[in-house]
This record gives structure tokens, C-alpha cells and sequence, in this order.
């Protein structure tokens, strides 16, 4: 086996699951905040402020990209890679990879949160690291489905840094509810997430019996807001569009 072939099967591997292998990142960040506990910036204003502005850009950077896909791409399939048409306007004019970059982005918003200064360059380091396998591998599968035409567009198009002058509007209209039937298990990934690193720091810092209704009261919208769009998808048509 080649390289190239053992990189793609490598990337593939890392798309299958790229939904659980970033709880590893997680896990391996909250356990070191254990160790390396960055009490003075746990809950700083600046601190936070940079964080959750970070994530919620990421988010916003993956409802661009989904809210105005072409059916059947920038999907959350997990067996095989899919694309029935190529994205190549509206966000997509200024990165290739627009939900890799959002992904990165509300990542990195969670290593900010932790306060560990050093963390944030190694886990930037290891979040590009495993991303540029599964973006070795996609870009194999749609050359070989699209041809010249994508060739033509990666030439013009960067990596994961937007070229903002490049911008071309996608004129489909944007799609709430597509958004929502889509990205609803990420927010809720997201919000579980704070609610368990503000437990966290709150019971450190002495503050959890103070603040104990609010975490419960974040829990209980966490758990509605997810089994509640859940039961939308599942059993209802509001999705469709």
C-alpha cells in the first residue's frame, strides 16, 4: 500500500468517527485541568469572553456552509464519504473546508475556557493534525468524483484561512430549519460541554452549592432543547423542506 493510499484510509477512518474522537480531545484537556488548574482565568470576564465568542463563531461558520448546501453535501453521514454536487459559492468561494474550519474554531473556544495558556497552540497542533487527514482523503474521493472542476476550484480556493475577496453568492436561500435539523446535535455537544466545565470550575472555586440551580436549570434546557429537536427529526416533518 502506498502513502497516499494509507493516508486516505487513515483520513477515512478519522471521518468515520470524527464525531467521537474529538470527546477524546475533551477528555484528555479536562483532565489536565486537574493538574494544571489556571484558577485566576477560570471564569475571568476576558477569558470567557474570548471563548465563547470563538465557539459560537465556529457555530455561525457551519450554519453558513449548511444553511445554503447543495442537497446531499456538508452532511453528518458517517460511513462514506457523500457529495451529489460541488459546493463552490457562497462560503464556499472564500475555504474549501468551511465546516472543518467552524469545527476547529468552537474547539479551540473550549481550550481557551480550560485557562491553560499552553494548551491552546498544542491542542491548535493536534486539531490540524487529525483534520488534515480527513481533508486528504475527501479531497481524493471528490477529485475523483468531480474531475477537473474541483481541481480548478481547490487551485483557487484556500485550505481553511477565508479569502474573503474571493466571495461569490450561492443564491439558494438560507435555510433555518436545515440548520437546525443538522447542527442541533453539535450546539447540544456545545452546551454540555460549558455545563460541564462551569461545574467544574464552579465546585473548584467553591461555588456550586451557590450556583446549583442554575446548573440544574442548564441541564434541564440541555435535555429538552436535544430530545426535543431529537423527536422533531425522528418523528415529525418539520425538517422537511
Amino acid at each position: 500500500m502506498t502513502t497516499q493510499n494509507r493516508s486516505e484510509k487513515l483520513g477515512n477512518q478519522f471521518f468515520k468517527y470524527r464525531g467521537q474522537i474529538p470527546v477524546l480531545f475533551f477528555l484528555l484537556a479536562f483532565f489536565l485541568m486537574h493538574y494544571f488548574p489556571a484558577q485566576t482565568k477560570w471564569l475571568d470576564q476576558s477569558n470567557t469572553l474570548i471563548a465563547v465568542s470563538l465557539v459560537v463563531l465556529g457555530h455561525l461558520i457551519r450554519a453558513l456552509a449548511v444553511g445554503k448546501r447543495a442537497a446531499h453535501t456538508s452532511g453528518r453521514n458517517r460511513d462514506e464519504q457523500v457529495a451529489e454536487a460541488l459546493n463552490s459559492t457562497g462560503i464556499y468561494s472564500m475555504v474549501r473546508h468551511p465546516l472543518y474550519l467552524g469545527n476547529i474554531t468552537t474547539y479551540m473556544g473550549w481550550v481557551v475556557f480550560t485557562g491553560i495558556d499552553w494548551l491552546i497552540p498544542a491542542m491548535l497542533v493536534g486539531f490540524l493534525f487529525y483534520y488534515r487527514f480527513i481533508i486528504y482523503a475527501e479531497e481524493q474521493f471528490l477529485t475523483r468524483k468531480f474531475g477537473q472542476d474541483y481541481l480548478d476550484w481547490k487551485s483557487a480556493t484556500p485550505l481553511l484561512l477565508p479569502a474573503f475577496w474571493k466571495f461569490k453568492a450561492n443564491p439558494q436561500p438560507f435555510s433555518f430549519k436545515t440548520v437546525l435539523e443538522n447542527e442541533y446535535s453539535g450546539i447540544a455537544a456545545s452546551m454540555t460541554t460549558a455545563w460541564v466545565l462551569l461545574a467544574f470550575q464552579w465546585y473548584v472555586l467553591g461555588q456550586f452549592q451557590v450556583k446549583s440551580l442554575l446548573i440544574l436549570a442548564m441541564a434541564l434546557f440541555i435535555v429538552v432543547f436535544t430530545l426535543g429537536l431529537r423527536y422533531l427529526k425522528k418523528k415529525t416533518q418539520f425538517f422537511k423542506v
